[in-house]
């Protein structure tokens, strides 16, 4: 019955636009005419005028707000429009009724979406931030996420990359897990997502954070790290008044922020204060005076285009808005290989079909295409190259007698000198050192890759409202997506580190399908001054993913190497070309039981209780552990609403004060697959050899890792006390919360004994304190034609590992460092996945370092690395500036973090002729600067201790202007003659001033996108500056 009734409520919005009229049962006594209009003379499309005691007789009001039927005399009228009151009149002698709706002060009051409903804002318990649609209007970025940032206390947003369709990370209250899983669980539109990169800012209606567990805990085992709901326009908010907007923003974009990179001369200089014969090594490679500057070389101003149309409208009966977007952005590196397109529409509708059901749907299409440039990496990566070629090594080379020796050799022996296709000249290599990266040219342009995809996103639902108080929802949620990728890569020779003897070309084919099925029924009730409400529902979730992906690498890999032989379909079968490929299809399931009962009493007495009991399927935990159980309670008391309050203090001064505080419990168990409880069975994975006289080996089997029966969830149980107030009749805003969250049963991968012969198995045996205090202020006000308001908000962390189980003393991770001893650490009494080196804690009289030794053994080893930094902010914040004059409207928009680190890992002490920060050098110990904390440059030019001590850890605190836009909005008796009813233009230089102590690239990038590498820069691809031309023109 129910998918009949969706496969009419399909039909029934496909032809919406043909059924939003209502049939006038024309009466013989009199016809009527009138117009309706707003207070501010502003007319109304689409009210219903209606005859109060027969909904067949009546009309709605044309595109200019006019209305004609014909009724009998003494009929009483009614007319409505969603968003105002209802007014009514009775039909006498006249024949002309001009009718102005008031705004219905109850309706507009502000309300925000919680999990499964919404809430009038004051009747709010938890902890909710909410942002607004005009927060997010004329943003630059195409990535929801990275327009959050800075909104809203207690949210972090990470941009580890500024590449064209990077994606940015969303923190809300800390870091509660050492797994890779840290964002929080993304809601749009009552559909879970895997990201909200797909939605332009300009499609978004409101986004709510569930910050506290009271607020996230009706999405229980999913809610550990938060929740982002996501609610995208409708066509409601403008009371059903048709409209078609076109926006057009293009963007010229170049670099921003540098490095503080060596010149050549000052390079020279620093390697012969570090001890090396550079008249010598000049002379040897018959220096000609280049001095390279690399990131000219390499990044060049660029443009991005963005369209979009929007259409709009309704009536009392039905709601549409369908938006199409195109986005092109080519990337600032030269060159087309870092370049993101993507086309998106969105398309929501719903449809009263009677009094007591309303079925809608939310769907989103998005096809895009990218190409990408290596970063995050030592080896074979383009911005790590840019940061660390030396600069005496120009950029190309014309013929093979200026090669570098090693490459002369290659280039001898028929290696491949790759050439730049744009001028036929060979990539210089440098002839000081075999480095691992290379001209970062040849790094862009060795490998041939991109990538494409297509997502369907949406929601089906039916609302059905039978009594008075009581909805029953039905809601289908779907994602299916399908994405391919291709490589190609050629030999090549640039230095003894930097080559490759083998063609490779690989591809995947990546397929999904998930569904979600939620019913839900909300009944609220009112009782005189008592307000009750029930809400009640389960889910159902089902994933499915058939992944395909084949590679071959060898000399001699294809039948042909033109452009249109570099698929798999032609690879060769000679016996040198290896090949390898992979297809495991999976499936996984989850349902989930939940309920809220809230309470209220004379808008003074606050009570909400949540409960949600989620099962995973047998994949993630075992039977008697599967089903977790997450509850909250939360309660506000509004005392402003008392008469002590009332009759005592001036409401123009002291206008509104809410007390908040609640207790909630989450989960997460995201890190878990492949039946971690269980001894599985690897089938045919092992050789072996059975006979100790027959050297064959056989296929066999070995168990897939340790049973561990008695893992369970991730849980975290969370306090917040909070109160919101508003001051000087409403104009000052102001929240304030504390909260202490304690995540325990941390599930931590370890390594068992060697004997047993498993490399790993998970466990419970961590827990994580995340503790702070957010601060919202705000101020609205007018002087004047003059509207302005100003708004800023901060947070503080405390984040720390309370708890390791006693086999596991500290986790490290070593992936990105190399050969540098520096690692980031997982440790009791420290923040998650801090830095630990050396302490360096001063200087001996001959500029020589002094490290702390930490043992006491007298020796500096590794047993004295210790704390030296963090990647976690202390302080978050931004602060945002709103002018309005006379049609001029300027924002003014920042954000920043404060008590950060940065480790820069650009130097090696295995290999010092690479570029690097020239802090180092002019800031070293000489004879005529002794007061500084930098070694002399001879004392530490192999000394692996001091490039992995504090030495190179640096303040990453920063502020960054992200904002300046100056728009003006036409005047509308201009543009009406045109039939346009609105036009707005505008100019935004957006992240144009930054401000830091760090002396490497942008602070804001200057990290890895992994959990526990934050902080380490080793080559991310930088933000870039903007200039921001659009206009925006509605009819």
């Amino acid at each position: 019955m129910l998918f009949h009734n969706l496969k009419k409520s399909a039909l029934v919005v496909m032809l919406m636009g043909a059924l939003m009229g209502i049939t006038s049962l024309h009466a013989q006594n009199k016809t009527i005419s009138g117009t309706v209009s707003d207070a501010q003379g502003e007319v109304v499309i689409g009210a219903s005028v209606m005859a109060a005691d027969n909904n067949l007789l009546g009309t709605v009001t044309d595109i200019d707000g006019k209305f004609s039927l014909s009724v009998p005399v003494g009929t009483r009228m009614s007319v409505s429009f969603i968003g105002y009151s209802t007014q009514e009149f009775i039909v006498g002698d006249g024949n002309v009724y001009n009718i102005v709706l008031n705004e219905d002060t109850e309706f507009l009051e502000e309300t925000v979406v919680i999990g499964y409903g919404v809430q009038r804002k004051s009747d709010l318990t938890g902890s909710v931030a909410s942002v607004r649609e005009e927060e997010f209007m004329n943003r630059s970025t195409t990535d929801a996420a990275a327009a959050l940032q800075g909104k809203a206390a207690g949210i972090q947003i990470i941009n580890s990359s500024g590449a064209p369709g990077a994606s940015a990370s969303i923190r809300v209250r800390g870091y509660s897990s050492n797994s890779g899983s840290l964002g929080p669980l993304l809601i749009v539109d009552g559909l879970k997502v895997d990201n909200i990169s797909y939605l332009d800012p300009s499609m978004i209606a409101s986004m709510e954070v569930l910050k506290d567990a009271a607020s996230a805990a009706i999405y229980g085992a999913q809610a550990g790290n938060g929740v982002v709901l996501i609610t995208t326009k409708t066509g409601a908010a403008q009371n059903g008044k048709s409209s078609i907007t076109y926006d057009f923003k293009l963007t010229q974009q170049s670099l921003g922020h540098q490095a503080e990179l060596f010149n050549a001369e000052d390079w020279i200089a620093y390697k012969q204060a570090s001890g090396f014969d550079m008249d010598g090594y000049l002379k040897q490679n018959k220096y000609d005076g280049t001095d390279t500057d690399w990131f000219d070389v390499v990044f060049a101003p660029s443009f991005t285009k963005q369209h979009a149309v929007t259409f709009q409208g309704g009536n009392n009966k039905g709601h549409f808005f369908t938006s199409l977007n195109y986005s092109d952005n080519d990337g600032i590196v030269k060159g087309d290989k870092d370049v993101y397109k993507r086309l998106s529409a969105q398309i929501n509708a719903d449809y009263q079909i009677y009094k007591w059901i309303t079925v809608g749907i939310n769907s989103s299409i998005e096809k895009r295409e990218s190409r990408s440039v290596s970063q995050q990496g030592r080896y074979g990566t383009l911005m790590n190259a840019v940061m660390t070629m030396d600069p005496l090594t120009p950029v190309y080379y014309s013929d093979p007698s200026e090669f570098a020796p090693s490459m002369y050799a290659a280039w001898e022996e028929g290696k491949n000198i790759l050439k730049d296709p744009t001028n036929g000249l060979y990539y210089a290599t440098s002839k000081y050192i075999d480095d691992d990266n290379g001209n970062p040219l040849l790094q862009r342009d060795r490998t041939d890759s991109y990538n494409e995809g297509l997502n369907f996103r949406g929601t089906l639902y039916a609302n059905f409202t039978p009594f008075k108080g009581f909805t029953f929802t039905s809601r289908f949620g779907y994602r299916a997506n399908q994405s391919n990728s291709h490589s190609y890569s050629t030999p090549y020779y640039a230095n003894k580190q930097t080559k490759s003897d083998d063609y490779n070309i690989s591809a995947s084919a990546n397929n999904g399908h998930y569904y979600q099925w939620e019913n839900f029924a909300n009944y609220n009730l009112t009782i005189k001054k008592h307000n009750f409400g029930l809400m009640a529902g389960m889910s159902f979730i089902q994933s499915k993913s058939d992944n395909v992906s084949a590679s071959a690498s060898g000399p001699d890999i294809l039948t042909g190497y033109e452009d249109n032989f570099r698929y798999l379909n032609y690879v060769n079968s000679l016996s040198t070309t290896t090949k390898s490929f992979s297809n495991a299809p999976s499936i996984s399931a989850s349902m989930a039981y939940y309920g809220r009962f809230t309470y209220s009493y004379d808008n003074r007495y606050n009570f909400q209780a949540n409960f949600r009991a989620d099962a995973f399927d047998s994949s993630k935990l075992s039977k008697q552990a599967r089903w977790g159980l997450f509850p909250s309670f939360s309660a506000g008391w509004t005392v402003s609403n008392e008469s002590f309050w009332k009759d005592n203090l001036d409401r123009n001064i002291f206008s509104y004060f809410k007390i908040r505080a609640s207790w909630g419990r989450n989960g997460n168990i995201n890190v878990l697959s492949g039946y971690q409880y269980a001894a599985t069975i690897d089938y045919n994975s092992k050789m072996y050899q059975y006979s100790s006289t027959d050297p064959t080996y056989s296929y066999g089997s070995a168990p897939a890792g340790l049973s561990n029966p008695n893992l369970k969830w991730e849980t975290s149980d969370q306090i917040d006390i909070g109160f919101d107030a508003r001051f000087f009749n409403n104009r000052l805003s102001v929240g304030f919360d504390w909260y202490d969250k304690r995540t325990k049963d941390l599930l931590v991968s370890i390594a068992p004994i060697p004997e047993i012969g498993v490399n790993s198995t998970y466990v419970n045996a961590g827990s994580v304190l995340n503790k702070g205090v957010e601060l919202e202020l705000s101020w609205r006000d007018n002087i004047g034609d003059l509207n302005y308001s100003i708004s800023g908000n901060v947070s503080k962390l405390k984040n720390e590992v309370t708890y390791l189980d006693p086999s596991i003393y500290r986790l490290e991770n070593s992936g990105p460092f190399y050969n540098n001893r520096m690692r980031t650490a997982f440790e009791v009494g420290y923040p998650i996945w801090y830095f630990r080196g050396y302490h360096l804690t001063g200087l001996n009289p001959d500029g020589t370092p002094i490290f702390e030794d930490v043992n006491g053994d007298g020796a500096i080893s590794d047993g004295d690395r210790t704390y030296i930094g963090k990647g976690i902010p202390d302080y978050t914040y931004g602060i945002t500036l709103n002018l309005e004059y006379k049609g001029f409207d300027l924002v003014v928009f920042g954000t920043g973090t404060v008590g950060n680190k940065i480790a820069n890992l650009f130097y090696q002490a295995d290999g010092p002729f690479r570029n690097s920060l020239r802090y180092f050098y002019d800031n070293a110990w000489t004879e005529s600067n002794r007061n500084t904390t930098v070694p002399s440059c001879i004392s530490v030019v192999n000394d692996w201790t001091y490039w992995s001590s504090s030495g190179v850890v640096f303040n990453g605190s920063y502020f960054k202007i992200k904002q300046i836009q100056l728009g003006y909005t036409l005047p509308k008796s201009l543009t009406q003659k045109a039939h346009i009813n609105n036009t707005r233009l505008f100019v935004s230089f957006d992240d144009f001033i930054t401000f830091s102590k760090y002396p490497g690239a942008d602070p804001e990038t200057a990290t890895m996108s992994s959990s526990n590498a934050m902080g380490l820069d080793n080559g991310s691809y930088p933000t870039t500056r903007k200039i921001v031309a659009g206009i925006s023109i509605t009819f």
